[in-house]
């Protein structure tokens, strides 16, 4: 079998311009974009684009259980709390010039269905891509033959 994990670059295969949400977009908003889109996550960005952190349907999902923590009485008032609210801290992210093989091994250690991709300006992560399983994937090239069973 013959991978392209080591050569590949994950700016040659992550998804440009991926669908992200802002810090103020509120839980309903959130909850539809999920329901259109088939994605596990979406990066928060401000408005400059900066990767701050990212939202997932696990997120989303904590705060609709009953054992939450959380007491409101009122569930419209849980449902226009915002993004920035339930978002994931400390996000994890990768560059494009990284080897696909990083993301590969985040993806693994951490679980990671999808990392968000950035261009670090100075101090600031500009989002500028993500890179899901999927894309991993088209890393693996399977060659069959050196296996004569396969042939």
């Amino acid at each position: 079998m013959v991978t392209l994990i080591e050569t590949c670059r994950i700016g040659e295969i992550m998804t440009q311009n991926p669908l992200t949400v802002r810090p103020d977009t509120t839980i309903v908003q959130l909850g539809r974009l999920f329901e259109m889109h088939a994605c596990n996550m979406f990066p928060v960005i401000s408005d400059r684009g900066v990767l701050q952190d990212v939202v997932t349907k696990l997120d989303l999902l904590k705060i609709s259980r009953p054992w939450s923590g959380r007491i409101t009485a009122d569930l419209r008032a849980l449902w226009s709390e915002q993004v920035e609210d339930i978002m994931s801290r400390g996000v994890i992210s990768v560059t494009q010039e990284e080897p696909v093989a990083t993301a590969l091994t985040l993806m693994v250690s951490r679980r990671f269905r999808s990392i968000p991709v950035v261009q670090r300006k100075t101090r600031e992560a500009v989002l500028v891509g993500i890179i899901s399983r999927s894309d991993v994937l088209k890393c693996l090239v399977l060659d069959d033959s050196e296996n004569p069973v396969l042939r």
